[in-house]
């Protein structure tokens, strides 16, 4: 898989940012599947990928 890349958005001051968060979130979670389904990884690889990612979101969550 590619090495994971920051991302700037640029957006009007306007622009409703709850709705561009779950924009950018569904256009991330395309990406995750389409990699995934191209992947040769068994079923069970997968799960562990997915489970590392939430791992990392999870470390990354502001409390």
């Amino acid at each position: 898989m590619a090495k994971i890349q920051n991302v700037i958005v640029h957006t009007p001051d306007k622009m409703d940012k709850n709705l561009l968060s779950e924009k950018l979130n569904m256009f991330y979670l395309n990406v995750l599947r389409r990699q995934l389904r191209q992947s040769d990884l068994t079923a069970e690889q997968k799960i562990f990928v997915i489970d590392k990612i939430i791992e990392n979101l999870k470390s990354r969550e502001f409390g």
